[in-house]
């Protein structure tokens, strides 16, 4: 357990189930419980260990804050009758262990340190705080006092210091602020709502495509988007569900036909990682069933089996009844301009365009057959690895462009003495001669079966460009002849290349290869991992790649 996943949105009403309702209920408490069996094998019991009440990592290290998860999962437990740990003197010694542990560990503010990055931390503590408090809330609904007291303390504690603390990142605002929430509907003190209302006032940090600041599909968006419910619901700011609505609509678009999200653009460490929208799920169902969007009930039915937890199905009983399904989007081209990218996708395959800065151009999916990029460089001057700094949408086409000068300097005149820390700051201030001047770009359409990608060059002649189309390991590329002294390097060899996974088919068409210089070029960004096709060329160049889906 993290403290990304120990994010439990509470609050509801509880209500009847039907016999399907209690065999999914109990399909969801035996799951639980192997978690529990997993967490008492693995706490550290022994009194003479500083770490005594923890569970430790693969190193050795304890993780405090998700410790306070533990009230939740072992809370669940205690108070769920399908559970057979149920009412069980076991497990509550071993949640009065955990909470004597986290107490131990909180500091003089109510903080816990998160050992791997961040100490006496109100963030990590919030997120810690977030799963805490659900199973302080199950408690108090089922008048669960010997339990309720026992997670009390931790929580309280920590929550006052909340309602001072700082954060590091965007999203910390808004998991601050639903641990308070959640902890004020049980423990209300002024405060807590105080703080709550001082970082909504600075506005929620959502742009027109529907993505917050940190632009994190695969982690920290579904973060934030739960975070908002609880505020909304708990703090009575209903406003708020306009932004989750917006965050969610956004991510319709970003699904591939394998199921798999974009997380190219993220800003966090998600970025480039393989995610699905499994994460959303709390968010989803809530969404889905409040707004009965059928969509958002599709994926939240899709992941329900694996997401549903048992203290969110105790708080929730709501979601253990059939949800309302609908298509989600599967054809569309959908330009997210803000974040300069643009998502196509024809039912089984898709593509995603980078206009954004990035080196990456693009990426294809044809369900399991991936390329993970696009890029490109050219030899000039060591400054040419294509990064965009110009696009333009016109109809079909998104186009992008780099300019480049590759100059040469004067000396000063009249003469200046140049010491051993002037010269970068003097440099661009020298006269130039000789420049060099050089363009380059990509053009992507939409053609029947798949995709047109054009590059070019031009300016100064005979400067060596190499095209780069990396594909996700795990398949055969057929067609194709290594690179001399390339590890996973290939041409195209013959009229096209293709590349298959299972059923999944990329054709790749026509080659280029005026020379082999596919590595080690001046700044170079590093290979991917898995096959990479390469295509090469010499300035002018002007070469447009057909991307076809068998």
């Amino acid at each position: 357990m993290t403290r990304r996943t120990a994010l439990v949105a509470m609050a509801a009403t509880p209500a009847l189930a039907q016999n399907s309702e209690q065999d999914l209920l109990k399909t969801i408490a035996v799951r639980h419980d192997k978690g529990v069996e997993y967490l008492l094998t693995n706490q550290i019991t022994d009194p003479s260990s500083r770490f005594q009440g923890t569970i430790l990592n693969g190193f050795g290290i304890p993780n405090f804050n998700a410790m306070a998860g533990m009230f939740d999962t072992y809370g669940a437990a205690l108070m769920q009758p399908k559970s057979k740990f149920y009412k069980s003197p076991v497990l509550f010694e071993r949640l009065k262990l955990t909470a004597a542990c986290l107490k131990k560990n909180q500091s003089a503010g109510g903080f816990l340190s998160n050992l791997d990055t961040n100490f006496n931390s109100p963030p990590d503590t919030a997120f810690g705080v977030r799963a805490a408090a659900g199973g302080l809330l199950l408690a108090k609904q089922t008048n669960s006092r010997e339990i309720f007291e026992v997670m009390r303390p931790f929580v309280e504690s920590a929550a006052d210091g909340l309602a001072v603390g700082g954060i590091h990142t965007p999203n910390h605002r808004w998991v601050l602020s639903a641990a308070l929430a959640q902890v004020n509907e049980i423990l209300p003190k002024a405060a807590y709502g105080e703080r709550i209302d001082q970082w909504l006032a600075e506005g929620i940090d959502i742009d027109e495509d529907g993505q917050y600041t940190e632009r994190s599909v695969g982690t920290y968006n579904q973060i934030v988007d739960s975070a908002l419910i609880a505020i909304a619901e708990k703090h009575n700011r209903p406003e708020l569900f306009e932004h989750v609505r917006a965050n969610l609509n956004s991510l319709l678009y970003l699904i591939n036909p394998n199921g798999e999200i974009v997380t190219d653009f993220s800003r966090r460490q998600d970025q480039f990682t393989i995610a699905t929208p499994a994460q959303y799920y709390f968010s989803l169902h809530y969404m889905a069933l409040k707004d009965k969007h059928k969509a958002w009930g599709t994926l939240a039915s899709q992941y329900r089996s694996a997401g549903l937890g048992l203290s969110t199905a105790m708080l929730h009983p709501e979601f253990l009844k059939p949800i309302e399904t609908g298509a989600i989007p599967s054809s569309y081209r959908k330009d997210f301009k803000h974040n300069k990218i643009t998502r196509i996708r024809r039912d089984n395959h898709a593509a995603t365009v980078f206009y954004n800065g990035s080196s990456r151009v693009m990426n294809v999916n044809k369900g399991e057959a991936v390329i993970t990029t696009i890029r490109f460089i050219s030899a000039f001057f060591g400054k040419a690895q294509f990064k965009s700094e110009s696009y333009e949408l016109k109809g079909k086409t998104i186009a992008m462009s780099q300019k480049l000068e590759g100059p040469y300097y004067q000396p000063f005149t009249p003469t200046k003495v140049i010491d051993s820390e002037m010269w970068d700051s003097t440099q661009k201030s020298r006269p130039r001669t000789e420049v060099s001047m050089f363009e380059q770009g990509a053009a992507i359409e939409e053609a029947d079966g798949g995709y047109n990608l054009r590059i070019y060059s031009k300016g100064t002649e005979l400067v060596p460009i190499t095209i780069e189309i990396a594909f996700r390991p795990g398949g055969k590329l057929t067609g194709v002849k290594p690179v001399p002294g390339a590890p996973d390097a290939y041409l195209i060899d013959g009229p096209e290349a293709r590349y298959q996974v299972g059923k999944d088919i990329i054709k790749v068409s026509p080659g280029a290869s005026a020379h082999t210089w596919t590595r080690d070029m001046r700044y170079i960004e590093a290979k991917l991992p898995g096959p990479t096709l390469y295509l090469t060329g010499f300035a002018p160049f002007d070469h447009t790649i057909q991307f076809r889906f068998a």
